[in-house]
């Protein structure tokens, strides 16, 4: 009986658990670009924090892509969580393009999908290795 549902877990959608981590990648990306937008309008940063900021909240979506997505996998946690975490910047990419009307195709986009699948990993397997623990 421990086997059968062994095998059941194992073949359980690998979907779902992206698409949570996705989302939840995304809410963290919302809520961090509505914080940073309302500091600039505040005046308690400049704009050329812009960047800066950008790149500290595609970081914050990875990791929270990642954990979220690592949780309860058993086989290979960090690939799901840094792949949740490119899901979630081609969803903001995506996004952008159809917002703006124009999209590239650059070295920067490249970076940025390997920073949050790096990210994505990370984050799964430090979490896993706590859980673990």
């Amino acid at each position: 009986m421990q086997t059968l549902n062994k095998h059941k877990r194992r073949n359980q959608t690998i979907w779902k658990p992206l698409i949570r981590g996705a989302a939840s990648g995304a809410a963290v990306l919302i809520v961090s670009v509505l914080i940073l937008t309302a500091t600039i309008y505040l005046g308690w940063v400049s704009e050329t924090a812009i960047p800066i900021g950008n790149i500290i909240i595609k970081i914050l979506s990875a990791l929270a892509a990642g954990i979220v997505t690592g949780i309860g996998r058993e086989r290979a946690p960090w690939f799901f969580g840094g792949f949740a975490a490119v899901i979630c910047l081609a969803l903001s990419v995506a996004l952008m393009s159809v917002y703006l009307g124009s999209f590239r195709l650059n070295w920067n986009l490249l970076a940025d999908l390997l920073l949050c699948f790096a990210v994505g990993c990370a984050s799964s397997a430090v979490f896993l290795r706590r859980k673990q623990a």
